[in-house]
């Protein structure tokens, strides 16, 4: 019996510290729906519309656990206070710290965005913002409205949407502005709190987090107009682009191979050699100039002056010595690409050739069409027109015609062996390009009417994946046929200073991009154009 009771003893004994374990034990709940809850704020030192506030430190109290995310970058102070701050966590609550007084009579607007979050499932407290003043009364108006990308006309998430005083002397490109703001979702921004005055508004996609346009490597915009903000303001939308404002300069100029290159900070626009040898060069790159020895001596030094221009219409202008190696490196290939890559062309189009190398001469009985085995066309050298470079070229071909002189249904541009000659003195490989005519029956076609008090305007087919730019044309009755069956868009710019291009501004001059919408269909709510083959789409209305 002695043994029995030992033995009820230690199991007894065994299922109490199995049970004292198993309370121990701590572990995460299993099961049950997954917290969406957001954090809610309970309290906030200063409590929202505080004035005559003199303290230097904030609180934020939440109904559950929170941590932060990003605050130091993404918290919106405005105006900037003095200083900086510091922000901890302790539990349910936030605490601001700031190392300097605010200024006196000032009304501060703090949007924390997504930066306050439970600390379960990350889930953002929503619309936390605070205002206090340390006068009198709260400043009240307000500045909202809308950012877009240029180029595709898309909102934009997280800009960093920048207000400047109409007597400050920064802007965007060179230091801080007093108010900040960043886009939503659907590019919406919004300024509170914000007192009487005239005001300049920007937005950059401000990758490095300096607060301002790097114009080389970011998108950036402004609305064109100065805000005279005596009540609130709403609809104050504008686009973003690429604007590199960086002064033109020269960054080398030296021999490469057997070429001088001479190379800029940025794209240009033009370029001319004022004085000096007048060498044969090209621009393989966009900000690039390539000179070309021709039958120089290798030891032979000479200066010329050249000036290049960019897109801002900035004229740089400056002196090179100009030399050539004799390198080992070999010369480039002369090629030629052509232009369209389709075999099959509408009745009439036009061939365009785009050489590695400048041309700087030709033979025109190499430049044909083959009808057959026997017969030829030469190709009308007169109907060839040229770049200044001499690097492109392009003439008018009417596949109807060529085809009307023979029976089968293609035939063949020819250009022989050493057709062109570069400014290397190599010589074009022979290249055919077979070429059949394309019938309604196997394209698309794309029409409408736009319907603007714009006198001048500009409507552009772009392709659907890249936006690069199909067709355009300046009628406000468009048509745009024999087309590839797949997905366009259609893009209308009004060229207000009928110069016949899309102008995008210059923050410099304080000027504005042309305006430009995209067609979009209501009924489907898409701005996609997707057409077939022997499919018309002739009723598009843009209202603009």
């Amino acid at each position: 019996m002695k043994s029995d009771g030992k033995f009820i003893s230690s199991l007894l004994f065994g299922l109490v510290i199995l049970i004292a374990t198993s309370c121990a034990r701590v572990g995460a709940p299993t099961g049950g729906p997954i917290d969406e809850t957001p954090p809610s704020l309970l309290n906030s030192s200063p409590t929202d519309g505080t004035t005559n506030f003199t303290g230097q430190a904030i609180q934020l109290t939440f109904d559950e656990r929170i941590v932060t995310r990003s605050i130091e970058t993404d918290l919106i102070i405005t105006p900037k206070p003095n200083g900086t701050y510091r922000a901890r966590v302790n539990k349910n609550i936030l605490s601001l710290s700031f190392t300097e007084p605010f200024d006196e009579n000032t009304t501060y607007s703090l949007s924390f965005g997504s930066t306050i979050q439970d600390i379960t499932n990350n889930n953002p407290a929503e619309g936390i913002n605070l205002s206090f003043s340390t006068g009198e009364y709260i400043d009240s108006l307000t500045i909202s409205g809308q950012v877009l990308n240029l180029y595709n006309q898309e909102p934009i998430e997280n800009l960093l949407v920048s207000l400047y005083t109409e007597n400050d002397s920064l802007d965007i490109l060179n230091g801080p502005a007093s108010y900040y703001s960043r886009t939503d979702s659907v590019g919406n921004y919004s300024f509170r709190n914000l007192p009487n005055g005239k005001f300049r508004v920007y937005a950059v996609r401000d990758k490095n987090n300096n607060s301002q346009a790097d114009s080389e490597t970011e998108l950036y915009g402004f609305y064109k107009d100065t805000l005279n903000v005596s009540r609130s303001l709403t609809d104050i939308d504008f686009t973003i682009q690429g604007l590199n404002t960086d002064k033109l300069r020269t960054t080398s100029a030296r021999p490469f191979g057997v070429y001088f290159d001479i190379s800029f900070n940025k794209s240009i626009t033009d370029f001319q050699i004022l004085e000096g040898e007048d060498f044969i060069y090209s621009k393989p790159e966009n900000s690039k100039v390539r000179l070309y020895r021709s039958n120089r001596s290798y030891s032979d030094t000479t200066q010329v002056i050249f000036s290049a221009k960019d897109s801002l219409n900035t004229i740089h202008t400056d002196t090179a010595q100009v030399t050539f190696n004799d390198s080992k490196l070999a010369p480039a290939n002369f090629s030629i690409d052509v232009t369209p890559t389709s075999n099959e062309l509408p009745p009439k189009d036009t061939i365009s050739l785009s050489f590695s190398k400048p041309v700087i001469d030709f033979n025109a009985d190499s430049l044909y069409y083959q009808l057959d085995s026997t017969a030829q066309v030469p190709i009308d050298i007169t109907s060839i027109t040229w770049n200044t470079l001499n690097t492109k070229a392009s003439f008018p071909i009417d596949v109807v015609a060529l085809l009307n002189q023979k029976s089968s249904p293609s035939i063949a541009l020819s250009f022989k062996q050493a057709a062109f000659i570069s400014a290397e003195n190599d010589s074009s490989i022979a290249q055919d390009k077979n070429i059949s005519l394309l019938t309604t029956e196997n394209s698309a076609t794309i029409g409408g009417t736009v319907i603007s008090e714009s006198p001048n305007i500009i409507v552009q087919l772009l392709d659907g994946r890249t936006l690069e730019v199909i067709e355009s044309s300046t009628e406000k009755e468009f048509l745009f046929n024999y087309l590839p069956a797949g997905r366009y868009f259609i893009r209308v710019i009004k060229d207000l200073n009928a110069n016949g291009k899309w102008d995008i501004g210059n923050v410099l001059k304080w000027e504005g991009p042309e305006p430009a919408k995209f067609y979009y269909d209501d009924f489907y709510k898409t701005k996609l154009i997707e057409v077939r083959k022997n499919w018309e789409q002739t009723d598009l209305n843009i209202y603009f």
